[in-house]
């Protein structure tokens, strides 16, 4: 109750005097119902004459009749003092908590067939039995008017709910003998006026946690009514009028029905609490839900079984006929316990405590998934139906960021993040939302999240890498483009009209032979001229492809090659090899050259050092390049122009990394580690 905690906190001497008020109420009814018991016990022992033609005719002993009045309305009280006591335990500072727990315990105690009973056995106790049944049916109606917030709705809400209460005091004397007309109109008026104002509150007034919660009030308040209508218009049929079984069943269908309807309004109450939490004790009304199904089940089996084996036994009432009905009860109380349990457990928290079946569907799930790109959403939606949650995704972690790729219901403001581990690295969350903004999940329920997330993140794994080969295969064939127009650009625009000018020449001179041959011997040396531009042309375009240093010099040959060129009288380069290098990639020796290169002309270009060092490395056939220098080093965010992408490419494109930082000793340190890259055994 939402309202309420936002009003006024019971404290100090509010508290004490609240709890004072709620305990001079409660404790009298609750003794005034435990009077009512072998009161209605012996008042149901006389039955109608219709009724106790009926039980003749079916062979159903008197006294098992009466005990079956009795215990519906004893286990109808027990659910109800339950709640009752549990929201008092919960929620003491809370005012409307305080009356709601007020109404469910007068509920269950102050009902119409005990007072009735208890005014009729013991006339000392008529004015108690008044006063509680009317105090019974005015916190009922008041509650259908205030629920959930404790403010009447609309505001002259309270005009219909004082006149229902009135016309109840009017005529309580009806409580001494069977319950007048007059009480059932009234009773009826109260509900049903109290019944609109729950819809009118909905429709306008509700927000969308309260709507969540009147509709579980709405919905036993009409059952109620239905309840208290409809028993009492079936008596008008002939065949259920007149004294045989008809008569009877009605009877006892009549109280089972009527209580039943009642019944839903504690169970409306705590289901509101379990949809929004509204007073935190969803596991109290897991176990109310399981042992009042579990009370009512075995009622009717007691019944069945007594009434059937009854009219076989002669005589009839036979003791050991209760004794074997009570027997097989007792034999059918654990699996039935056992059942209601799971189906309670199911309804309000999903599969959370079946992990096996879970996830022997996801696996089921997953096998019949035939294409990549449904089986992040698969899982997602599984763990959302299996444990009954608004909101789950899958983020897979993308340039440091976590980027949902598979989600379903809405998402929210701070969902619990599971890490999908797979080999030691975190390839990224199971994100999921509680069932109710103001719940968190259990132990029970982070148990089978923490399973679903070990199983689901190889699956996220094995998509994350199908993810990244598809971008890399998109960005290898953007590249293998780039580099053929580049090719194409440099023969049209460079070589092409080179070798049309050269054949124009060779034309010319071969015209001039005969005639002028001087002029000729200029045309031809100027051809070889252009021939020999054009050669260093072919030649810049082959070492782009690939250096030729590497295939004449091999990738230490190159580099002391380069290096020596590098040098200067200002700038001491030194090259750190090992001795024998294993056979490489050619794709590595390109990437380790480009890379040390681009480095080692940084430096030149920027780093105003005096020492440069070169360092190539093999570890655990990894190729580490190492280019340090003791220049004044870089800033802490530098600017990544094209020579830094550049080397984090070519690392990068064979799986490997690059960084670039400054160095412990001063000065930068360029760090690639090119994995994978051994090819064979080291060359003699």
């Amino acid at each position: 109750m939402h309202s309420s905690r936002e009003a006024v906190a019971l404290r100090g001497y509010r508290l004490v005097l609240v709890s004072a008020l709620w305990t001079a109420l409660t404790i009298p009814v609750l003794g005034l119902f435990v009077a009512s018991v072998p009161a209605l016990h012996a008042r149901q022992r006389t039955p109608r004459p219709a009724v106790q033609a009926g039980l003749d005719q079916l062979g159903l002993p008197v006294p098992i009749y009466a005990g079956y009045w009795s215990l519906v309305l004893i286990a109808f009280a027990v659910l109800c003092f339950a709640v009752a006591g549990v929201i008092v335990w919960r929620r003491p500072r809370e005012p409307m908590a305080w009356f709601g727990a007020l109404f469910v315990s007068v509920l269950g105690a102050a009902n119409a067939p005990s007072m009735e009973a208890l005014a009729l056995q013991r006339p000392t106790l008529t004015g108690a039995a008044t006063a509680a049944s009317g105090l019974l049916l005015g916190c009922l109606i008041v509650f259908l008017f205030t629920f959930p917030d404790g403010r009447f709705v609309p505001r002259l809400a309270w005009l219909p709910a004082a006149a229902a209460i009135t016309v109840l005091l009017a005529v309580r004397g009806s409580v001494g003998g069977p319950i007048g007309e007059a009480v059932l109109a009234a009773l009826a008026v109260g509900l049903i006026a109290g019944l609109g104002a729950q819809v009118c509150r909905y429709r306008r007034i509700s927000t969308t946690e309260q709507r969540q919660q009147t509709k579980w009030v709405t919905v036993a308040a009409a059952a109620a009514v239905t309840a208290q209508l409809v028993f009492p218009l079936l008596e008008g049929i002939p065949a259920l009028r007149r004294p045989g079984p008809g008569a009877a069943v009605l009877d006892m269908a009549s109280v089972t029905g009527v209580t039943g309807g009642y019944a839903l309004i504690p169970l409306a109450v705590a289901m509101a609490v379990l949809r929004q939490r509204l007073w935190d004790v969803d596991v109290v009304i897991n176990r109310t839900l399981v042992y009042g199904g579990l009370t009512a089940a075995l009622l009717a089996v007691y019944v069945l079984i007594v009434g059937g084996l009854d009219r076989l036994v002669r005589p009839p009432g036979d003791a050991g006929v209760a004794l074997l009905a009570a027997g097989l009860v007792a034999l059918l109380f654990a699996q039935l316990r056992d059942r209601l349990q799971r189906g309670v457990n199911r309804l309000m928290y999903g599969q959370r405590d079946e992990p096996y079946l879970v996830l022997s569907q996801l696996g089921q799930r997953l096998e019949a998934t035939m294409v990549p790109e449904t089986v992040l959403p698969t899982i997602v939606e599984t763990v959302a139906r299996a444990l009954k949650l608004p909101y789950a995704a899958i983020a897979l972690h993308h340039d440091g960021t976590l980027e949902a790729v598979a989600s379903t219901g809405l998402p929210v403001p701070d969902p619990l993040r599971l890490a999908l581990v797979y080999q030691h690295e975190t390839v990224g969350a199971l994100q999921v939302a509680p069932r109710s903004p103001t719940e968190t999940f259990n132990p029970a329920d982070r148990a089978l999240l923490e399973d679903i997330a070990r199983q689901a993140s190889a699956a996220a794994y094995a998509v994350r890498l199908t993810v990244q080969l598809q971008r890399s295969r998109e960005q290898l064939v953007t590249t293998r483009e780039e580099e053929r127009r580049r090719l194409r650009r440099d023969l049209h625009d460079g070589l092409g009209p080179a070798l049309a000018s050269m054949t124009l020449q060779a034309e010319a001179a071969r015209d001039l032979v005969d005639r002028e041959p001087r002029r000729a011997a200029d045309l031809l040396a100027a051809l070889t001229e252009q021939l020999q531009a054009s050669t260093v042309d072919i030649r810049r375009l082959v070492y782009n492809l690939r250096p030729h240093a590497l295939d004449d010099l091999g990738l230490r040959g190159a580099l002391q090659a380069y290096l020596a060129r590098a040098e200067s009288a200002r700038l001491r380069v030194t090259l750190d090899v090992a001795d024998r290098l294993p056979a490489l990639s050619a794709a590595a020796e390109v990437a380790a050259f480009r890379i040390a290169q681009e480095a080692v002309a940084n430096v030149v270009r920027h780093a105003d050092a005096r020492c440069c060092s070169v360092q190539l490395r093999i570890d655990n056939a990894a190729l580490i390049v190492r280019v340090t220098d003791d220049g004044i080093g870089i800033p802490p965010l530098p600017l990544a122009g094209v020579g830094l992408r550049s080397m984090r490419e070519r690392a990068v494109e064979l799986g490997g990394t690059c960084t670039v930082a400054a160095s412990s000793h001063g000065g930068t340190c360029v760090l690639a580690c090119l994995p994978d890259v051994v090819t064979g055994a080291v060359p003699a």
